[in-house]
Order: structure tokens, then sequence, then C-alpha cells
């Protein structure tokens, strides 16, 4: 608009700059829902002509901060000498600007606008994902709390602080009801599907198919189970052992839980943590071996949630974001392994089979997810130990719930239980070993689907280790591991910082898709029948 202006009579391009109209706001609303809103570039003329009166010291303007399309545009025609018109928007215009060629861009930031400058210099990531519940996810600026103060003496001393433990987790619906949105909030997840640049403005859309395609048959696996997962509960159930654990260690913390793709969301409990007063807290993700898919998103969450909050971005945090290898949890798999053998005639015939959640093997390949290696490395820790103890049961490691056309890590799971049926595999125990809760992938994938397939497929005796779940052993780990990473705490966003390295803004190609399809949306709302009639009634 800035440069058809330029073409056009001097009254006229005051008017089209100055003038707001509902077609091109909500342009700008989709535009940033989208992420294609484009960064300014650093080189265009009225940015460079800010600083021309010495006499007039101005505020640098941070391109790396979004900011309303608007105000930008009308200092590009202050900037420019142009005169003011009387506005019907209300913008607060310094009465002598039409004598004045060089202004503060800064003064122009409406009140009213949800962008604010944060502490330092940040790069502001959008989180895309829904709520069908709670509108915390489409919002560029998600406010966490009021303002709180920080006392800064607190880092000083670990038994000082006041301490909190965040449990990071998938969720579930609780409901028939929640299961479709919950799976729209799954898929709309970037690090769940994962799009090339210039076609992620499809991710919600996308989302929104696979979850309505999929909700039918997920909705049959609920009710199965009892109409709703289990997984909320036992996190709280978990989350109250281990504050427990801490207390008889003497280490009072409070414990919170964030799901990632159902309620409490992470940004519930992030508000609560801030409305406590927390100065230290420890990530701890349930999830022993470490994904993008699964810590990896959960942790950008709330890095995102973090760099945004000037109190929180210099709160110290430790994130654990794996621990499969720990002596604890290996001697709790270890034990329950152990027991459930004993259930068999013949403990030493039964071939114990480990069945994990699998990935794409893009993400190992192309990603460089570490999920494979640590699982891998996991399974060789757990066999050990039982050799250890004197259990020499041969074992073999498959990965279930793929979804989708894309190759998922192999062996699957389903292939694998019948070519053991074929190869007369009469005794089996089934080893969930990346859940330590229960939900649906193991009372219902597991326990009904590939239970039954394996009788099918001649395997006669069937057993099922439990998942962790409140095992006390288990449970003591965990706080040992909280306390362990306390003194390894730091600010997780240094507000001093520039824009991060990786940050889409700063990449050449993003800007130019972004500048694309930003353009080519512009210019299809400025065709449509109510900005050309704006534009005939009030312009012209």
């Amino acid at each position: 608009l800035f440069f058809l202006a330029k073409r056009i009579n001097f009254d006229l391009r005051t008017r089209l700059i100055c003038f707001q109209w509902k077609s091109l706001d909500l342009c700008i609303h989709l535009t940033n829902l989208l992420r294609i809103f484009p960064q300014l570039p650093k080189d265009l003329p009225f940015l460079k002509r800010v600083n021309q009166n010495p006499k007039k010291p101005t505020t640098q303007f941070d391109l790396s901060l979004a900011i309303r399309f608007e105000n930008c545009m009308e200092a590009t025609a202050l900037s420019s000498g142009l005169r003011p018109l009387p506005n019907p928007n209300g913008y607060r215009l310094p009465r002598s600007c039409s004598q004045r060629k060089s202004l503060p861009l800064a003064r122009f930031h409406s009140k009213e606008t949800p962008f604010k400058k944060p502490q330092g210099s940040l790069a502001i990531t959008h989180h895309r994902g829904l709520s069908f519940k709670t509108n915390v996810f489409e919002q560029a600026h998600h406010p966490v709390a009021g303002d709180l103060s920080y006392d800064d003496t607190s880092r000083s001393n670990v038994a000082e602080d006041k301490i909190g433990v965040l449990l990071l987790n998938l969720g579930g619906p609780e409901t028939l009801n929640d299961v479709q949105p919950f799976l729209y909030n799954l898929f709309a997840d970037p690090d769940i599907i994962r799009l090339p640049r210039p076609f992620q403005f499809l991710q919600g859309a996308i989302a929104k198919f696979i979850s309505v395609v999929r909700a039918p048959k997920s909705k049959e696996g609920y009710a199965a189970i009892g109409g709703g997962s289990p997984l909320r509960k036992i996190t709280d159930e978990q989350a109250d052992a281990i504050r427990l654990a801490l207390q008889a260690k003497n280490v009072s913390a409070d414990v919170y839980v964030g799901m990632r793709y159902w309620f409490p969301f992470t940004e519930e409990a992030v508000q609560q943590i801030k409305k406590d007063k927390i100065t230290r807290l420890v990530v701890l993700p349930l999830y022993p071996q470490y994904s993008i898919s699964t810590t990896g998103s959960s942790v950008r969450v709330l890095q995102d949630l973090f760099r945004k909050d000037p109190y929180l971005a210099r709160v110290p945090v430790a994130i654990i974001e794996s621990w499969y290898q720990r002596r604890g949890y290996v001697n709790s798999m270890a034990d329950l392994i152990q027991k459930e053998l004993q259930t068999f005639s013949d403990p030493k015939e039964v071939m114990v089979f480990f069945s994990a959640h699998g990935v794409p093997v893009s993400y190992v390949e192309n990603s460089g997810d570490p999920y494979q290696k640590q699982m891998e490395e996991c399974i060789d820790l757990i066999m050990e130990e039982l050799k250890s103890r004197g259990v020499q049961n041969n074992h073999i490691l498959a990965y279930q719930s793929r979804v989708g056309p894309v190759q998922w890590l192999k062996p699957y799971t389903d292939e694998v239980l019948v070519d053991l049926g074929k190869h007369g595999v009469k005794s089996l125990l089934a080893v969930p070993v990346s859940f330590v809760s229960e939900h649906i992938e193991t009372l219902e994938e597991i326990d009904m689907e590939y239970r039954e397939l394996a009788l099918e497929s001649g395997i006669e005796n069937w057993g099922r280790v439990p998942a962790l779940g409140l095992t006390p052993s288990f449970i003591t780990d965990l706080a040992d591991a909280v306390i362990e990473s306390l003194p390894s705490a730091e600010a997780m966003v240094n507000p001093s910082a520039g824009v991060s390295e990786d940050s889409e803004s700063s990449d050449a190609f993003g800007y130019i898709m972004k500048m694309f399809f930003g353009s080519v949306l512009a210019f299809l709302l400025l065709l449509s029948p109510k900005m050309f009639h704006a534009f005939r009634n009030h312009l012209i």
C-alpha cells in the first residue's frame, strides 16, 4: 500500500496511509495468524530518515519486534513529511507533526496494541495450535500473569529459594466429546506434523481434517477404556507423590502439572508458577527418552512463554531432558519385569517384548532426534540389570502407534507379533517401555488390540508389565533427579541477548515466503467488493 500510495496525489496518499478499514484490519489479523506478516527490511528510506535532526534524539526502531501495520504506516507518512488529516480511529498524533520531519517512531505505538517491547531484544515466535476451551494458543502475545517483583538475592542459595517442579506430559481427553479437539491440538503441533516452511500456514487446516477423520475410531478406543483417558488423574497422583518424596528429603517444593495437548495446559501451569512467585524451577518431562515430538515440543512451548515474560525470563530453570539411564528407573523397570515373569508357568521361556511409541524415521535421519538411540540404550541397561539377577530371557524391541503414510521406526509392533507367532513363540511378556502412566496406548492398544493379534498369531500365554505409575522406587528416583538438578538451574532466557540465531525472521527464504503470501492475501482483499466500495466512497 505504501508503494502504491507514492504514485497517487498528495491528499489521497495521506488518507490511504492514515485511514484504517475493517477489511484491512482483517488482513492484518489473518496474516498474523498465518505467520506470514513480513518483517520490514532495514533499508527502507523512511527508516533512514528518522534521525536526520540531531537536536531531536529519537528512539531507534527495533525491527525484531512484531508491530501493528497501521502504526508503522502512520509513522511512515509522518516521517516522509506528509501532513496529517483528522483520523476516525483515535490515533493520538502530535499537533506539530506537519512541521516535523523527524519524529520518534516509538511514540506511535498505540496504547491498545498488545505488542509491547519486553526486556532486551528477544526473538518472539508464535506458538501455533488451538484449544477449543481456552484462547491461549492463537494469541501472538500470551499474557501469563500480572507484573510481579523478583528478588535477585534469592539466587544466592538454593535453600532460600521457593522451589517449583513442573511435570510435563502429553495430556488426554477426559470425555468422548474431548476427543476431536484433543486430536486437533495434537496434529496442530508443528513438532508432530512437520510441514515444509512454505506450507506451514496450512498446519491448522490439515490438523482439522485429520482430527475429524480420526475422531470416530479414537472415540471407540476411549469408550473401550471407560470413556476417557486416566492420564491426568495418574499424573496428578504422581505430582503429589513426588512432593511428598521431596519433603521426606527435607526439600520443600510445589509440584505442578502441565499437559501439552489438553487440560491443564502448560500455559495454565506457568500462570500458577508465576502467581506463586517460584524463584527456582525444575522441569521434569515424564518421558524417559528424549524426542522432538514429546520433550522437545513441550520444552519449546515453555521457552516461548518464558521468553515473553520479564519475570520468568530471570527465574533459574533446570530441565531434565531424559532420565532413562538413571539407576532408579532401570531398577524399577527390572523389578516389574522380574515380578511379572513369575506369573508364567515357565518364566525362562517367556519372550520379553519391549513396545515403545514410534516416531517417523525422518525425525531421526533428518532432524537428529536421539530417541531411537536412547531407546536402544535403555533396553540394554534394563536387560543388563536383569542378567545381573540371573534373568536370561530373550528380548526384542518394536515400535507402535504409527499413523499416516510416512515411514516410522521399525520393526512395527503388529508385524513383530505375527512373526513371533510364526516362529513358535508361545509365551510373551509385553513391556510398555516409553510410558510411565497407563493411558489409551497401554490399556487399549496393547491390552486389547495387540493381545488379540498375538493370540491369533499362535502365542498362547500373554502377559503385560504395568506402567511405573506410583512405584515407590520410581517416585523416589524422580525426587532424587529433581534435587540433583537444582544447583545447575539457570535463567532459560538471557534478557540482554539479541535475536536468536534460529529466528525465522532472520532467514532470507522465510522472509521471501512471508512477503509473497502476505502480498497475495492483501491483493485479494483489495479486490474484494467491500474494499473497492470503501475506496470509492471515502478516497476518490
